[in-house]
């Protein structure tokens, strides 16, 4: 049975973007790793790649010949190529927000994109491709779809001098490696990426090296890991049951600024740094070496410094990087608004690209859309890791699911390496561990039930949940949080002939205070004049309706509000009124199912 047509997408039209000029900002190493040579695939995370080693004389090299990789991420892990991407992203950045990412993505994926908004971009022009779709209820995935993976020289073929020329002048730093990739995110227009590119060798001189693990956002987690006595091993058992992926900690974190790309060409053929600038804008990659042979002896090729020529390519080509926006955000939508899996198919010669329903498994192993938030990954994951673990936490016993506290899985896949028989595990006392296990079960509402009024523990309580490394805000925005408080309002619908009540879900509302809390205490904000007044507005709705929020979970939603942030003297008038109009009509009980008063709430800026 054929592929079902969904849509075409045709290239857009060119425009005057003088004024929008969309650019390449807030650039941002995530994580890295390498492919090692093994019957399991294995990947050393944070990995390292090539140092760039030139020989001091003119050095001749043999023609390339062997297994050459095209897309190796396939080739190795068939089953989801996109896995590595993720499981070397949450070794380095355990509590990344994913939920704040519009697209990730192979570096290839973005090159075909662009050279379908612009042949002119691409040396080969206008070839056929095609791109694996996915997407989740915040963030696409566009997966690398080849042919071939890979593909194999023989003694009587010729292709070059580029792969043996690589070998013969950079040294390996990770034993066993068959290359090494990278992740970067940065904004686009206004778009968040993340971006997954192969990375040829680095500069010593332009690296501030750090070994696995140091100046990252594992460094507490190791160090808490140390003072349990547990050794860090060098390699994890795979890291969940259902992955065939193999995790070990090994290599040394390099910088973007030292990475490199190589480029050889026959000498009587002068190399157009054009050609390749498209490539080194969607990586970011710094430094590039134009390497000529004669009948393969290579000179001695020089590392150059091209971060301005990609600035200037950048601007350039503002109209062609506009048009890619609008083509990435239309193909989400469509892919989106159609089931959320397709195929994107281009045959090298029409204007437009064919979206179809794409067949087959999902991209991900089950644990990972957890970390994205898609309900249905997270209904099979949940299924799927039904069993819990016993740990003795303190002096008490405890049946957790694990999954849901990556702390407490790292902690565990820990002491299974060095006994991989063991049901049980102990840990040191964690401060309220019983009332964020509760909030964890039955919704984050049960802590304002089991702490009350008491201030202090709500500061311990965030700290916790931080330490386990759970992700209490699930990438909420605080004008997420606030579309949830406002859910326990009663709601009406046309039904037959007259408007029905709809109950408002206090549960829900409940839940987004605590998140509120935990932002306040523990959150960043992006825009400081405005996001406070975001936050004061809702606190002052909590306040404001106390047929839904008890009284000490208003108390402790104003304290925390006034602590964190400076209040306005309108502010705080405005909250005594409030307070004291509902100290007498409250009756206390977390569960009534009053209606609320829609008096307006207000703030000092809108």
């Amino acid at each position: 049975m054929g592929s079902i047509w969904i849509a075409d997408i045709p290239r857009p039209e060119l425009t005057d973007v003088e004024k929008i000029r969309p650019s390449i900002t807030n650039v941002e190493h995530l994580s890295s790793y390498n492919w090692i040579e093994s019957s399991s695939p294995t990947i050393a995370v944070p990995g390292c790649p090539p140092l760039w080693s030139p020989p001091q004389t003119p050095k001749k090299v043999a023609k390339d010949f062997g297994l050459i990789y095209i897309a190796q991420n396939a080739f190795r892990h068939p089953e989801s190529p996109l896995e590595p991407l993720f499981r070397s992203l949450y070794t380095e950045k355990p509590s990344y927000n994913i939920h704040q990412v519009d697209l990730i993505t192979d570096r290839n994926n973005v090159r075909k994109l662009l050279s379908f908004v612009n042949p002119n971009l691409s040396r080969n022009g206008l070839e056929p491709f095609t791109i694996e779709i996915e997407t989740t209820s915040n963030t696409a995935m566009f997966c690398r779809a080849e042919t071939e993976t890979h593909t194999f020289i023989g003694p009587h073929h010729f292709r070059g001098y580029g792969h043996e020329f690589e070998k013969a002048f950079t040294n390996t730093q990770v034993s066993g490696s068959t290359g090494h990739h990278r992740i970067i995110s940065y904004d686009l227009g206004d778009l968040k990426f993340i971006v997954r590119y192969e990375t040829d060798a680095y500069v010593e001189e332009a690296a501030n090296l750090q070994p696995q693990g140091v100046g990252s956002e594992n460094e507490n987690f190791l160090n808490m890991m140390e003072n349990l006595s547990l050794s860090r091993p060098e390699t994890y058992s795979r890291l969940v049951t259902e992955s065939k992926l193999v995790v070990q900690k090994k290599g040394k974190s390099v910088p973007i600024n030292s990475t490199l790309e190589i480029k050889t060409r026959v000498s009587h053929k002068p190399f157009n740094i054009q050609e390749v600038l498209p490539q080194l804008w969607v990586s970011q990659t710094p430094n590039l070496v134009r390497a000529y042979h004669n009948g393969g002896t290579f000179g001695l090729p020089e590392v150059k410094d091209v971060t301005r020529e990609i600035a200037e390519w950048e601007r350039n080509h503002a109209n062609d990087l506009w048009r890619l926006v609008v083509l990435v955000k239309g193909i989400i939508r469509v892919v989106r608004e159609n089931g959320g899996n397709a195929v994107v198919k281009y045959d090298g010669r029409s204007d437009s690209l064919a979206v179809l329903k794409r067949e087959g498994s999902r991209m991900l192993p089950d644990d990972l859309y957890l970390k994205l938030g898609d309900e249905m990954g997270s209904t099979k994951a949940v299924e799927s890791n039904s069993r819990k673990t016993t740990l003795e936490i303190g002096d008490t016993f405890y049946n957790v699911d694990i999954s849901t506290i990556p702390y407490l899985s790292a902690f565990v896949s820990f002491q299974r390496l060095s006994q991989p028989r063991k049901t049980e595990f102990i840990h040191g006392n964690i401060a309220l561990f019983d009332i964020a296990l509760r909030g964890l079960e039955s919704g984050y509402r049960q802590c304002f039930r089991s702490l009350r009024g008491d201030i202090p523990q709500y500061y311990t309580l965030c700290e916790t949940y931080d330490f386990l490394g759970v992700d209490v805000l699930a990438g909420q925005s605080i004008d997420n949080i606030f579309a949830d408080l406002r859910a326990c309002k009663t709601d009406y619908e046309l039904g037959y002939k007259r408007y029905q009540a709809v109950r408002g879900d206090k549960s829900r509302a409940r839940d987004a205070a605590f998140r509120l809390l935990f932002l306040i205490i523990h959150g960043e904000f992006s825009d400081e004049k405005k996001d406070p007044a975001k936050v004061y507005n809702a606190v002052l709705f909590i306040v404001s309706h106390p047929g839904t929020f008890k009284q000490g979970t208003r108390i402790a939603m104003r304290s925390v509000f006034e602590e964190r942030f400076v209040v306005s003297a309108k502010q705080r008038s405005q909250l005594d009124r409030r307070q004291k109009e509902n100290t007498t009509n409250s009756s206390g009980d977390e569960n009534t199912t009053e209606d609320e008063s829609d008096e307006p709430y207000l703030s000092d800026q809108s």
